[in-house]
């Protein structure tokens, strides 16, 4: 009972300077994300409201159960033609009489909340419905309006001298629910091998050395699959991988299709890089939007700290990029210029993050140092992770620190991610702006975040966030929130991005189940899930069960079928084509 009297304390002290107009627009927002989950707070403003206007001599009329509705409804018809970027914040003018304090505090409480009464746990709240499966190329989503506040030290502008806006993705006219293909580990224990597999008729594209998989990545052009592997149960050792499963083509001078040259033959893998296993933050794999680079981190084996590599596939072999021991990689920013830009981070007690250039075709990458950019860092700025249509951003602010004995930074103070538009704003290249939290219902106390995986879908509106490693007091007055089991679907369109009721059903995985990798289909409501059963004992193979989920909305169990056999063996994690490479293939 101390434990959940301590957690309501601060709000109960925020419900009653709400009351008076006293709230700054930080305190308001965080009231309002938490007042979204907790009937004690609710019942407890409830009560200071009815005590008010006692004391005042109103007469207490009940609030209308559909005035959240109505404000909201108001507010979108007039605003929704604009991006949420643009929208005035001053949503609350025109409120007059003697009732004006009241009616505001009310308005600020259910305005862009889902309906707090009869929630489910694990089940989202009725939203509108999710977009259909067709995707424009080039359109970006309309965007919820701002909710939270921007960080306290919002990241500087950088300014890469580039002119070509951001290239969007190219997205199917009707996405698949169904990812293109799978790793897998299969055969009898003393003999097993690893494919690259394709979904659809579940026979192998290529082999490769046999080992466990926890994240992959298909390059844009379909050519190739990078890998990250436990190269031994229990060893915490890595190896990041490439296998080469197309030949590729491109077109002569007459226009005429020719097979692209490369010193690695179909069905050849290569070792890009040795790491040793850690945090989400070093499970990324970057590909740039023409896939003639990948990045990624290394951890060194000898204690050397974290690196940033990039493989060239032209070339065949992977580069150290930078020496610091304290250097991450991010996205690179989509575009087909004669140069490629790679957000580069460097962990301390306040990360920065960095834009570095490559001038394509200029021979091999070398060594250098990020703050040696010959841009503005990002200050306070952690691996930031673009849409794959560059158009906004997810990423890390808060303290970092890196215990003793530890190879890798985590944040200690104040950590969570965020949620960004990333704006090209001519002259001065990509700003990070109107950041908002992308847990809304969640206190960014001392103690919060320390990391956590995520993705992007590629319609660049979803994303999930799992294996969130929480510190902090939990959020959730029911359960635990944020859960490092469950996984966490959201939306760039939808208010409050992720909350409570944003969790994938506790019945979507089975028991025991730990989430290796997530991947979300095109049509944002299907995910590709890896979840690892545990050993059975020193001897025993590694399993785990490839999942297609259909995410439904309310009280509907969300749908879940096997995209492999389900025979003891490692199937996933999966990948999803932005371009045709089946055809590549030549069924």
């Amino acid at each position: 009972m101390t434990f959940d009297r301590d957690r309501h304390t601060p709000f109960e002290e925020l419900i009653s300077a709400s009351l008076h107009g006293d709230l700054t627009a930080d305190e308001r927002n965080r009231l309002d994300a938490h007042l979204d989950t907790c009937a004690t707070c609710r019942a407890t403003l409830a009560a200071f409201s009815d005590q008010r206007r006692i004391m005042s001599g109103l007469r207490h009329m009940p609030v209308p159960r559909d005035i959240g509705a109505r404000v909201r409804a108001g507010i979108e018809q007039e605003q929704s033609a604009r991006p949420w970027w643009k929208r005035p914040p001053a949503i609350f003018a025109g409120v007059g009489g003697g009732l004006a304090v009241v009616a505001g505090a009310l308005l600020a409480i259910v305005l862009l909340n889902n309906n707090p009464n009869d929630r489910d746990v694990g089940q989202a709240s009725p939203t509108p419905s999710l977009p259909a499966a067709s995707v424009s190329a080039t359109a970006v989503p309309t965007l919820a309006p701002l909710s939270t506040p921007a960080p306290t030290q919002p990241p500087a502008s950088v300014a890469p001298s580039i002119s070509a806006e951001p290239a969007p993705t190219a997205t199917p006219v009707e996405a698949s629910p169904e990812p293109d293909g799978y790793l897998a580990v299969t055969g009898p224990p003393d003999n097993q091998v690893m494919t690259v597999t394709d979904a659809a008729t579940r026979e192998p594209l290529a082999e490769a050395p046999a080992a466990v998989p926890i994240a992959a990545e298909l390059s844009p052009d379909g050519q190739w699959v990078a890998y990250i592997v436990d190269v031994g149960t229990g060893s915490g050792f890595t190896e990041i991988r490439a296998t080469r499963i197309t030949e590729g083509l491109s077109s002569d001078e007459s226009g005429a299709p020719t097979p692209i040259d490369s010193p690695v033959a179909v069905g050849e893998t290569i070792t890009l890089a040795e790491s040793v296993g850690g945090t989400p933050f070093v499970e990324h794999l970057f590909w740039s939007s023409d896939s003639q680079y990948l990045a990624f981190t290394a951890v060194s084996r000898d204690g050397g700290g974290t690196d940033v590599w990039i493989f060239e596939p032209s070339r065949g072999t992977a580069s150290r990029a930078t020496d610091t021991g304290t250097a991450y990689a991010g996205s690179w920013v989509p575009g087909d210029t004669e140069t490629s830009l790679l957000w580069i981070s460097t962990a301390g007690e306040t990360p920065d993050s960095y834009l570095r250039m490559f001038h394509d075709d200029a021979g091999a990458i070398g060594v250098a140092d990020p703050e040696d950019s010959e841009f503005p860092a990002a200050i306070n700025v952690f691996q930031p992770i673009l849409s794959p249509n560059g158009a906004l951003v997810i990423y890390w602010t808060g303290g970092m620190d890196r215990s003793e004995g530890e190879l890798e930074w985590t944040f200690s103070a104040q950590g969570g991610p965020w949620l960004a538009v990333n704006e090209q704003a001519g002259e001065r290249g990509y700003e990070f702006v109107d950041s908002r939290q992308l847990f809304s219902d969640v206190f960014l106390d001392r103690e919060a975040f320390t990391s956590a995986a995520i993705r992007w879908s590629p319609d660049s509106d979803a994303f999930a966030v799992w294996g969130a490693a929480w510190e902090g007091i939990p959020q959730g007055s029911e359960t635990l929130y944020p859960d490092p089991a469950r996984i966490y679907l959201g939306r760039a369109t939808r208010s409050g991005h992720i909350t409570i009721d944003t969790a994938l059903d506790v019945g979507d995985l089975p028991p025991d189940a730990t989430v290796v990798d997530v991947k979300i289909a095109g049509t944002g409501r299907h995910l590709a899930i890896t979840a690892r059963h545990p050993l059975g004992g020193t001897l025993s193979v590694p399993e785990a069960d490839l999942l297609l989920v259909t995410r439904n909305l309310g009280k509907l169990a969300d749908e879940v079928d096997s995209l492999a056999p389900n025979d003891g063996r490692w199937y996933g994690p999966a990948f999803y084509s932005e371009t045709d490479w089946a055809e590549l293939i030549g069924d």
